[in-house]
């Protein structure tokens, strides 16, 4: 299951224009994170990106150094997957994009699905979303408890 952040251009809710992000790693972000920061606008994390990836490389070319250069590609390749959507989501707030919700569903045609209404039986699975109020939370009994302590003697 994965969480689907949904933003709309101009706040009004269920428009056509939404944008859905999914939150969590982004392995196309990882792998080449200063084309996936230019692709979806966000220049200055390119910028940044690009400077360090040179010195990165620049590192490389050299044996006493190459440790350090290998650190700074894989490290910064990593960081940037898994801050990828985040930093995405958050340039289009800045924007004027509109937060509606966080859903959370098992693919982006079933997010879709939920939040447009055409399918409200796609909703999550979860454990949590299935209990109804007043219902057990654990499948386990609890013990007894006697003027709030466990009983570990059972009735001594």
């Amino acid at each position: 299951m994965a969480a689907y952040i949904v933003l709309s251009p101009n706040g009004r809710f269920h428009d056509p224009d939404c944008r859905f992000v999914r939150d969590g790693f982004s392995w196309l972000a990882a792998i080449f994170p200063t084309i996936h920061a230019l692709v979806h606008g966000l220049f200055l994390d390119a910028l940044i990106l690009l400077i360090v990836r040179a010195l990165g490389f620049a590192f490389l070319a050299t044996p006493q150094t190459f440790g350090m250069g290998f650190f700074l590609l894989a490290v910064s390749g990593l960081i940037y997957g898994f801050e990828a959507r985040a930093r995405l989501s958050g340039h289009l707030e800045r924007r004027g994009w509109k937060t509606e919700r966080v859903i959370t569903a098992r693919s982006l045609a079933d997010a879709e699905a939920i939040h447009y209404g055409e399918d409200d039986t796609v909703l999550a699975e979860d454990a949590i979303s299935n209990l109804e109020m007043g219902a057990a939370r654990s499948p386990y009994p609890r013990p007894a408890h006697q003027f709030g302590m466990i009983d570990f003697q059972k009735g001594r």
